[in-house]
């Protein structure tokens, strides 16, 4: 008897037991929700995108300064030495970058309209020095801080420029009109610069930069008729001060590198 009134009593306490476990909390951790693994920023791409800004004379030297005076030509007066105004550039650009790490290289070509005129002029001149178009094929490579970027780059620059048509000179003291028939001409040089570079969204990226530009020689013959002339030898040199807008492709469509997050 004393043994069956302990085995229903262990067997009502155990059941007692399980029941008071059932109404405890549970001890087992929530299931963690997904984290989508986050992206990280490449520079690595193909782009294009728009700028503009202002190119100013590297120098103040005057063409007609150094004019050379050939049988019997006096010289030119009057000059007016205002060769240092600035002209607006717009236009635009196209590249590609490649990323390694935080080094970020690249080519980039460009195009800008100049808009007006960095003017060699006299009493009865025509026209002015000015370059109607500048353009450049540079190598780009920089360090990369995530979306910030600064570079330097270097290249070739090519424009196209003119001077006057027509000038007045003095021959035995008497004011004639001396012509050039070779007033045009498309230059070629170099361009060395640097900039930053900011990307605010993942495809978008603001840039501000320096480049100075050498177009090289220009020289000019002007003559009266057959007769007398002379010579000037001018140089294209400016300060390219711009900022520009740019958009990013995937590269060839490629997903950016990601990195998970625990």
């Amino acid at each position: 008897m004393l043994r069956k009134f302990l085995m229903t009593t262990v067997a009502a306490t155990a059941m007692a037991g399980s029941a008071f476990a059932a109404d405890l909390p549970s001890r087992k951790a929530p299931p963690v929700a997904f984290v989508p693994p986050i992206p990280i920023f490449t520079w690595t791409g193909f782009y294009v995108g728009v700028n503009g800004g202002g190119a100013f004379r590297a120098n103040n030297n005057n063409a007609y300064n150094n004019a050379v005076f050939f049988g019997g030509a006096a010289p030119v007066f009057g000059f007016n030495n205002n060769n240092n105004n600035g002209r607006f550039l717009v236009g635009g650009q196209a590249g590609v970058n490649y990323q390694v790490g935080q080094f970020v290289l690249g080519i980039e070509g460009d195009g800008d309209a100049v808009l007006g005129n960095n003017r060699n002029s006299f009493p009865g001149a025509s026209g002015g020095s000015s370059t109607g178009f500048l353009g450049t094929v540079r190598g780009r490579g920089g360090i990369a801080f995530d979306r910030f970027l600064v570079y330097g780059t270097g290249g070739v620059a090519f424009g196209s420029t003119n001077l006057p048509t027509t000038a007045v000179a003095t021959v035995a003291g008497i004011p004639g009109f001396f012509t050039t028939t070779n007033g045009n001409n498309t230059r070629v040089g170099y361009a060395v610069g640097a900039g930053v570079e900011y990307a605010f969204l993942p495809n978008w990226s603001l840039k501000a930069e320096y480049l100075f530009t050498d177009l090289g020689r220009n020289n000019r013959t002007y003559l009266l008729g057959t007769g007398p002339g002379f010579t000037v030898t001018g140089r294209e040199q400016d300060h390219v001060v711009r900022v520009g807008l740019n958009y990013k492709f995937n590269w060839f469509g490629a997903p950016a590198p990601v990195v998970a997050r625990y």
